[in-house]
């Protein structure tokens, strides 16, 4: 991974690089992705957040919802060593390292698993899919947030000028290298449905996000496989 090739993971400098020049400086978009997602997510119960990063968006939903268990994992020991020092205080979030493509999780152990932005970075993103569908319970959400490959550069720039830290002579340059690199590989609101109803999750829905270049899909684990004899949800 580096900053014009989203594919793999993060290295020691592109982790602290993104987490100091970017994450820390956007706090004001993840409390309102936390917002919009919060509700969608079950107030109690375990949570897992797939590449989680420095785990400042799962650091807001656990926030949001002290009754849930959130467990963050990331490939990059760098993100994770990161995520570990800014939230140790937080008494409803731990982080783990761990591959997306094969989760140190038992079948069915978490009542929730999200990737917030994460999936672009995975060599295999529909095996990173059915990793997080196959350590869901039965009846749990799988919840799944990329950049959208769709967006147009006037969205990309409305949402360039929100970061803090980017002067506006700098807006057109920063959103053209946006829609070049993280929006070109990230993926459309029916690509995220098909790659949640492939990895078979049913009443899948996906849709465009409004304000920002996001695109989102969400859909349940069935209560019993296709193919067993029970009937499906």
């Amino acid at each position: 991974m580096w900053l014009f090739d989203m594919r793999g993971p993060w290295d020691a400098f592109h982790a602290r690089l993104f987490d100091l020049v970017v994450a820390r400086r956007i706090a004001s978009l993840y409390e309102r992705l936390a917002d919009r997602l919060a509700p969608r997510l079950p107030a109690a119960g375990r949570i897992l957040d797939v590449g989680c990063g420095a785990g400042r968006p799962t650091a807001q939903l656990a926030r949001r919802l002290p009754q849930a268990r959130f467990v963050g994992v990331d490939l990059s020991t760098t993100q994770i060593a990161l995520a570990r020092r800014e939230h140790a205080a937080q008494p409803n979030l731990e982080f783990r390292a761990g591959d997306a493509l094969a989760l140190p999780f038992p079948d069915g152990s978490f009542d929730a698993a999200l990737s917030l932005a994460s999936i672009k970075h995975w060599p295999d993103p529909q095996r990173g899919v059915r990793e997080m569908v196959r350590v869901v319970r039965p009846g749990g959400i799988v919840f799944v947030l990329e950049a959208d490959r769709e967006c147009t550069r006037e969205t990309a720039e409305r949402f360039v000028r929100r970061w803090r830290f980017v002067p506006p002579p700098a807006v057109p340059l920063l959103a053209r290298y946006f829609l070049q690199f993280p929006v070109r590989q990230g993926c459309t609101a029916a690509e995220l449905r098909r790659r949640l109803e492939e990895a078979g999750a049913v009443r899948v829905e996906a849709v465009r996000d409004e304000q920002d270049p996001a695109a989102y899909a969400w859909g349940l684990v069935p209560e019993a496989a296709p193919g067993d004899g029970a009937e499906v949800m």
